[in-house]
């Protein structure tokens, strides 16, 4: 069985694994050389644990010679590049072993910002003026000989938008260039030049693109739903798949398939980002691996009948397909949008609601949260690398899909600890703050008629209703009139993930047309109070109200699906 060798499997990588397997190749991950830190081995772990076979995995030497003959004594059909920090490795190998592969001498063309743009330049493409600079002052200098207010300033080798500031005058540039020169890259290693490129407003999309033998071909796009930090930097939102191309967007399909020309491309996949302005078609940056974002394989084939890894293989192995093949028009099966999770300051989760609170809603289709390690350290978002997790989102209705988005949008801007939490936001009372809940009153102040389910901390003895603990929901079906959430001492000692399974596994036990009562009793333990008992009803479909009878508050939702 003949090996490929894959890169670094991480991020969308990883789906290459399986991808290899599946054609009946033997895959062998090899790690970059350098000595690994806690967090790079963590990262790595995350994605080794979403594989369901655990391939062979190496180690690059340090000296290039010797990674090349350790690559070669497995006599790999290839040699693939699985994230950006590979691309230059794999390709390097690949032309010394003589394998189908991208030629190196257009290495910079197709890893670096400043190299990118000069290569479209000589193709006779749009593109955008920027310089490479070592320091700030060559920074100042060039805006200024180009009448240049305001820049973007970057890594000239970088992803995930690390590194990237919008800059508003010549002192942010000075400070964005000054500050990025005492970092390291994304690949770990030290910032000695960063790009200094004139800014471009439009709106921002990507195109991923196929090459086989030279001959390329559009796989999937998608819009860009980014916001700017106070500091200028870029932090990723979420990302919708178009569903259709409009005149501007089909010319910037046509104007990516050129760039890869442009820069010498001929085997793989490239994950492109580019801007559409009143101008036209620009590229941004081109990525010559796939689409970053740890995109789940599944969701791609279900939103576009292909996923890039799989594709990439197709690039390689057979070309005669590839270039026999007709091409297709666009025509995506459904929408998909990949939402960031944004951290809005440096916090130590100790709990993931997120996962259960995406589990409610119709277009989940997955949660990537990194739980290996409790608890752990989120730093304020500031780029791809540094948000708190990704949702991803599939639905053939587009409207619900949009309608589940923003709920989530306003989790994130109202209720975070419903993502991830701290500890911080369930409230603690002292002994008689909070009266004991009377589920009898309740059934009475509410006239709670027909099947009636009252959730308590213990089981309480109610002529004609079915009293239950936590403990007893999995063995109730569902199908009652009302259900009555009157948990007081359970709440409290309940981390935040339980406690939002339990008060859902509750509201699934109403029928269509009943209700779900909490009493301030309960909400008054919940994190947010009475808003955090509306929006888990808003999460789970209810139509919300609040009421009051007798001097008793109630939040109260009547299921309509």
């Amino acid at each position: 069985m003949r090996n490929i060798i894959i890169i670094e499997a991480v991020s969308t990588g990883y789906n290459l694994v399986e991808d290899v397997i599946r054609r009946n190749y033997r895959p062998v991950v090899m790690e970059l050389p350098g000595e690994s830190s806690e967090g790079l081995t963590n990262y790595r772990n995350s994605f080794y644990r979403l594989l369901y076979h655990k391939p062979e995995i190496i180690k690059a030497c340090d000296r290039y010679e010797d990674t090349l003959e350790l690559v070669r004594s497995y006599d790999p059909l290839l040699v693939l590049p699985g994230f950006e920090g590979s691309v230059d490795l794999a390709t390097h190998l690949a032309e010394d072993l003589g394998l189908t592969g991208n030629p190196y001498s257009r290495i910079d063309a197709m890893t670096k910002k400043n190299a990118m743009h000069e290569a479209l330049k000589e193709a006779g493409l749009r593109h955008i003026k920027g310089m490479a600079v070592t320091n700030s002052e060559d920074a100042v200098s060039f805006c200024r000989q180009n009448g240049l207010d305001t820049a973007v300033v970057k890594p000239v080798r970088s992803a995930s938008s690390q590194g990237v500031y919008i800059c508003k005058d010549l002192e942010e540039i000075r400070n964005a260039v000054d500050t990025l020169l005492t970092q390291n890259n994304i690949f770990n290693k030290p910032i000695k030049e960063v790009i200094v490129q004139e800014k471009i407003t439009g709106t921002e999309y990507i195109v991923n693109t196929a090459s086989s033998n030279g001959r390329h071909r559009l796989t999937s796009m998608f819009r860009y739903h980014k916001n700017i930090t106070d500091e200028g930097a870029i932090i990723y939102d979420w990302d919708e798949s178009l569903m259709t191309l409009d005149p501007a967007q089909q010319e910037l399909a046509e104007y990516a398939l050129k760039t890869a020309d442009a820069i010498g491309f001929r085997y793989g996949v490239i994950h492109g980002e580019y801007m559409i302005d009143d101008k036209g078609p620009v590229l941004i940056e081109v990525n010559c691996r796939p689409m970053g974002g740890s995109m789940p394989a599944p969701i791609m084939d279900m939103a576009f009948g292909q996923h890039e890894t799989d594709t990439m293989l197709d690039a390689y192995l057979d070309p005669d397909a590839f270039e026999d093949s007709p091409d297709r028009p666009y025509k995506p099966f459904r929408k998909m949008v990949v939402k960031s999770i944004m951290v809005p300051r440096l916090m130590e989760a100790v709990d993931y609601p997120a996962v259960i609170i995406a589990e409610q809603l119709k277009s989940t289709f997955s949660t990537m949260i990194d739980k290996s390690r409790e608890p752990v350290i989120y730093d304020k978002t500031r780029d791809l690398d540094t948000a708190g997790g990704t949702i991803f989102l599939i639905n053939d209705d587009e409207q619900q899909l949009m309608d589940d988005l923003l709920l989530l949008k306003r989790i994130e801007k109202d209720y975070f600890g419903l993502l991830l939490n701290d500890g911080m936001t369930k409230r603690w009372f002292k002994d008689g703050t909070i009266p004991d809940v009377d589920p009898a009153r309740i059934i009475k102040g509410l006239r709670c008629h027909g099947a009636t389910l009252a959730l308590t901390d213990t089981k309480v003895p109610l002529e004609g209703v079915l009293s239950a603990t936590p403990d007893d929901l999995s063995d109730i079906h569902k199908g009652f009139d009302n259900v009555i959430i009157a948990l007081q001492d359970s709440l409290p000692g309940l981390r935040e993930n339980y406690c939002l399974k339990t008060i859902f596994e509750a509201m699934d036990k109403v029928k269509p047309g009943g209700r779900v009562i909490i009493p301030w009793e309960t909400y008054g333990h919940l994190s947010y109070t009475e808003d955090g008992a509306k929006i888990l009803m808003e999460i789970k479909g209810l139509k919300v109200s609040a009421a009051e009878v007798d001097g008793h508050r109630y939040v109260v939702g009547i299921s309509e699906r």
